[in-house]
């Protein structure tokens, strides 16, 4: 019995990733378009920790990412995971096609390896080179919950040098403890946006009634005729934790005009940094809590990679956690035909009832390379939801 609902849902998930797939997004537009779309908006990369990849997409082979404008090796040694620059310092050739020795990166070209900070550590044909003054750059990162971040600095151009972060990624002890059990990935691939975007949709509570007020099938934009949503949201920053906004809904379901109350549920969604790593913790009374990590690399100035990967607690059941996720990933599509298509205003002409747009981009400026970086030594926020 057990076997035929699983094969029941994952045809069903499938089904309805493709009729989403079908209905989300816009046609491609024209490299001019593009180009004068992305005039309109600030620096495409903002610094910020991202998710290179997923923990199990990296093996004992070296994984090139590009992204961020970068172009980046990431690989295992025994202390963990490194990332550097792709290209050797010396001669240019993709250090990705290279091997893991000796805890450290060689390159397959001449055989030069680097320790993780980037410094090189051998030159096997020349012993006595200046190895203090030979190296590439190294960056910032840490593995955990299933995936490899690295903290990106576009301003970042010393070479045997990892800075030191402004800010760490939040931690969530119940996926840590394992208390929290992994239930799910879904790849939702490239959606042509900028950024920002995600962040200032956090804010834009106005926006929620039209988009998001009708309920559809979980994994897709097929509505559910006479069920709408009621969203009550609120965005602020966290006060001890200043590179971190929370975005908090209380969301109650209204069947043909009917609200009925006891369909009420919360959600709290932390962004941190950018919007390159964000989370929502979903509370189902009676039931238990989820917790979705919805992550955006991007591999252009107008394309975010998202992925998405949850975990719930042991009592929520596996095939909930898989509807609770797919009902956000549903709503999360509405915005995409918008986001691929809009254009950022500078001097946007807002109206009471618009939300705290404003608040969240001078919030937002301390993330883009041309304006003041998050005062050092900023905390790492509580892991509460």
């Amino acid at each position: 019995m057990g076997r035929a609902v699983r094969s029941l849902r994952e045809r069903a998930a499938r089904g309805l990733r493709v009729a989403a797939e079908a209905l989300a997004g816009s046609p491609a537009p024209s490299p001019r378009d593009e180009a004068e779309r992305l005039a309109t908006y600030p620096p495409p990369f903002p610094a910020g920790w991202y998710a290179l990849c997923r923990s199990r997409e990296l093996g004992a082979t070296p994984r090139r990412v590009d992204a961020l404008g970068q172009h980046f090796v990431v690989y295992r040694r025994r202390g963990g995971v490194a990332v550097l620059d792709a290209h050797c310092p010396h001669m240019g050739a993709d250090l990705s096609l290279g091997r893991v020795k000796d805890d450290c990166l060689t390159c397959p070209f001449h055989e030069w390896s680097f320790d993780d900070d980037g410094r090189v550590a051998a030159v096997p044909y020349a012993e006595g080179a200046p190895k203090r003054s030979l190296a590439t750059r190294a960056w910032a990162t840490e593995e955990r919950d299933g995936f490899v971040f690295a903290f990106v600095d576009p301003e970042h151009r010393a070479r045997g040098v990892v800075p030191e972060p402004p800010y760490r990624l939040p931690t969530w002890p119940g996926i840590a403890d394992g208390s929290f059990v992994h239930r799910g990935d879904h790849d939702a691939g490239i959606v042509r946006m900028h950024l920002q975007e995600f962040a200032e949709n956090s804010a834009d509570t106005a926006h929620f009634a039209p988009l998001h007020g009708q309920m559809t099938l979980p994994w897709s934009r097929v509505p559910l005729p006479g069920v709408h949503i009621e969203h009550d949201a609120s965005w602020e920053t966290d006060a001890e934790a200043p590179h971190v906004t929370w975005f908090r809904d209380q969301a109650v379901l209204s069947f043909f005009g009917r609200r009925v109350e006891r369909t009420r549920a919360s959600a709290a969604i932390c962004i941190a940094g950018p919007g390159g790593v964000v989370t929502f913790h979903f509370d189902i009374p009676d039931v238990g809590k989820i917790i979705l990590y919805q992550t955006h690399l991007p591999v252009g100035p107008l394309a975010q990679r998202i992925h998405f990967r949850w975990y719930a607690e042991r009592s929520v059941p596996r095939l909930l956690s898989w509807y609770v996720v797919g009902n956000w990933v549903a709503q999360w599509r509405a915005d995409i035909a918008i986001w691929e298509t809009k254009v950022y205003r500078a001097r946007p002409m807002l109206v009471r009832g618009d939300g705290p747009i404003l608040d969240m981009r001078r919030w937002y400026r301390r993330f883009h390379p041309t304006d003041p970086a998050p005062p050092a030594g900023d905390s790492p926020p509580r892991a509460t939801a």
